[in-house]
């Protein structure tokens, strides 16, 4: 560049003022680029034309400023059709610009292209500037500055970029906005300065275009016009935000209110529990997701309908907010047995419902509705007073029945059952139940007197050594004579207190009379260990370990005269429940046998983990032991297998001699059948034994 040039003022405030026009104008675009993501499609259209057209004005009315603050020793004009020209340029720019921007996840090929593109731009838009003052002769460029202007904005548009996309992913906050609008803007002055600079005016150079746009406050004219722009849309974009957030606040509080109301159209009122749309409603999606799954639940899912019996007749004669306080203590004493999974709820009147899912088994399911009987039946202090209350429970589970009608339904007809067999108890739905349910009904009825009056009694089978022949204990099998039908099977009442939840009562019957039993045996000198059968339900008793210490202590009897008998398939059913409750019972000093050992699923490894010290062979076995090659293979494989472990087989259904000559050569430790002995009275059990010459095997004898 040649020596000779033009000295070139610049009029500071004049700079300044560009300076300050650039960063505010950056400043401005990032408020649009905001409104442009927060928007829809058209709308977001709008804030990118209008965007573009005034941040674009900004710009070029910054740009025109920073040549108007070089003053040159001569005077000079602008062709206002190049100063208009240049306006066009900037609002391509800034279109560019918002729209790389407002992409966050653009390519970062396209993201460099638009920066590029944006720093030709800038670059061009100066040389119009320039070119609006027509030289003779013309302008001398300095390249070597150029390039240096042009890395400036390229530098600056890059951190701009980063900084600005990491402030649109987090709420808008002044403290992060504005650095990234210094720093552009400082990068856009900073390279028309430099551009400005790179254009040198030779002495003696005329201006051709000195009679056209000019004056001595022309750069304050351009400020105030792109100022007053610029805060323009700034005011527009800080009132569309607090539109947004009222609108946002207001759809907020829309939606909060429909649910509420959603929420309140599933509640009652009076307990705060669902009610019967809302229960209806979440069992319904439950049983969708599992359709949809294609997989069986974890564990039992059941439906309980829980009716109070007698709750109307009490609360006309009491009143009726006797009668709400009631229900009130009712539902908090079922939140309090439940599990956070489930779903208790009001249903009509005074009615309950309840859905419970993952349960071990039926009956832990079961267990739950017995506890809930005993919770409902406690004294509820009202107004000083106690008032008590049953309750009647039916109870459907799944997938027996599949629908939500079904299971609502079916637990309606289980629960109408337990309602006609006079209350205070729970039943399960069986398929059919509505033809044989009337009979059952009656025979439940039946069944809870017979405990009163004194019906049930228990028949002893003997147990045998295989090899010498000596008693060396009895089984109690349970017996109810009825006064009007006589002699009922066990097949027919056992699965009807199953149902009606009449199971656990039986089992303490048993379990104390078996005590009683052999006390009075103790105190004439006979030492006999009872085998006592244990239901599923009295496995699942939370209080169980309590039961059996109590009736040991009560007939002062030492614990291992006790043989508690559990089914292969109810231990293996919930084999780490069932470890728990084994590993209790061996820690009070009963001794364990396993009963109908061959029907269930054992796991040799459970079976080794469990304490139990004796195991009896089902009698489908031994049925065919004098024909089947089979069945001694796998008796004498069960003999084997049970010694190594440490305990004794007992062989039951042993009725002929073969089976029995069977059996002692497989070394078979203890028999039991009809062969030997069938079931009895205690007072036949000693008449039998003396008749039979029986005596007892070689045990202990434990003083009382």
């Amino acid at each position: 560049m040649p020596q000779d040039l033009l000295v070139v003022r610049h009029n500071g405030v004049a700079m300044t003022a560009a300076w300050f026009l650039a960063v505010y104008a950056i400043y401005v675009m990032t408020l649009v680029v905001r409104r442009l993501r927060a928007s829809d499609r058209e709308v977001g259209l709008g804030w990118w034309i209008g965007g573009a057209l005034t941040v674009g004005t900004g710009i070029w009315a910054q740009g025109f400023i920073s040549v108007l603050s070089r003053q040159l020793p001569i005077q000079v004009g602008y062709l206002p059709a190049v100063v208009l020209a240049a306006w066009l340029p900037a609002v391509v720019i800034c279109a560019v610009l918002i729209w790389s921007v407002g992409k966050v996840h653009q390519p970062v090929l396209l993201r460099a292209a638009s920066g590029v593109l944006g720093g030709l731009g800038f670059c061009f838009l100066t040389y119009l500037n320039v070119s609006a003052m027509v030289l003779q002769p013309a302008v001398v460029w300095d390249f070597g500055l150029l390039a240096v202007a042009f890395l400036a904005i390229l530098v600056g548009c890059f951190g701009a970029s980063v900084m600005l996309r990491r402030e649109l992913l987090r709420e808008a906050q002044l403290a992060r906005q504005v650095p990234v609008a210094l720093l552009l803007g400082s990068a856009v002055h900073l390279a028309q300065v430099l551009m400005l600079e790179s254009a040198g005016v030779v002495t003696g150079t005329v201006c051709l275009s000195a009679d056209q746009l000019s004056g001595a406050n022309l750069e304050w004219l351009v400020a105030i016009i792109g100022g007053v722009l610029l805060m323009g849309v700034q005011l527009c974009t800080v009132l569309d935000t607090r539109l947004r957030q009222r609108h946002t606040e207001l759809e907020t509080s829309l939606k909060q209110a429909r649910t509420d109301l959603a929420v309140a159209a599933h509640r009652d009122r009076l307990t705060g529990l669902l009610n019967r749309p809302g229960f209806e409603r979440h069992l319904r999606e439950l049983l969708r997701e599992l359709d949809a799954s294609g997989e069986a639940p974890a564990g039992r899912l059941a439906v309980m309908r829980i009716n109070l019996d007698g709750f109307r007749a009490l609360a006309n004669t009491y009143g009726h907010d006797l009668g709400d306080q009631l229900l009130r203590q009712v539902a908090q004493r079922l939140l309090v047995l439940v599990r956070g999974s489930d779903a208790p709820a009001r249903g009509d009147g005074e009615e309950f419902l309840l859905l419970v899912q993952g349960m071990p088994d039926q009956h832990a399911v079961a267990q739950l509705a017995y506890r809930i009987g005993l919770a409902v039946a406690q004294p509820c202090v009202i107004n000083g007073e106690d008032v008590t209350i049953t309750c009647s429970i039916g109870i459907a589970l799944y997938p027996d029945s599949v629908t939500v009608e079904q299971l609502i339904g079916h637990a309606n007809e289980a629960m109408l059952a337990a309602s006609k067999a006079g209350g205070g108890v729970y039943c399960l739905h069986e398929p059919g139940m509505d033809i044989s349910g009337a009979r059952q009904v009656e025979m439940q009825r039946d069944l809870r007197y017979a405990l009163q009056r004194g019906e049930l009694t228990l028949n002893f089978q003997p147990k045998l050594d295989a090899t010498q022949g000596g008693l060396v204990g009895v089984e109690a099998l349970l017996r109810w004579t009825h006064p009007v039908r006589g002699p009922v099977s066990p097949a027919e009442f056992i699965p009807v207190a199953e149902r009606f939840g009449l199971i656990g009562e039986l089992g303490q019957w048993v379990l104390n009379e078996a005590c009683r039993h052999m006390r009075l045996w103790l105190d004439a000198g006979l030492e006999i260990p009872v085998a006592v059968n244990l239901s599923a339900h009295q496995l699942r008793e939370h209080d169980l370990e309590i039961r059996i210490r109590e009736a040991l202590a009560r007939h002062a009897l030492p614990a291992d005269m006790l043989v508690l008998e559990i089914t292969e398939s109810v231990a293996m059913d919930d084999i780490e429940a069932s470890l728990k409750v084994f590993d209790i019972l061996d820690r009070i000093g009963v001794k364990l046998s396993i009963d109908d050992f061959g029907t269930g699923h054992s796991s040799l490894s459970y079976l080794r983990r469990l304490p139990a010290r004796q195991l009896k062979i089902d009698r489908s076995f031994v049925r065919d032991l004098d024909h089947s090659p089979d069945a001694q293979a796998i008796v004498e494989a069960v003999v084997r297998l049970s010694h190594a472990l440490g305990m004794t087989v007992v062989a039951e259904g042993v009725e002929t001699e073969a089976q029995r000559q069977v059996l002692v050569k497989l070394a078979c430790d203890e028999l039991q059948g009809y062969l030997l002995g069938r079931p009895m009275a205690e007072a036949d059990l000693r008449t039998w034994m003396r008749s039979q010459n029986v005596r007892l095997a070689p045990i202990h004898l434990v003083p009382a």
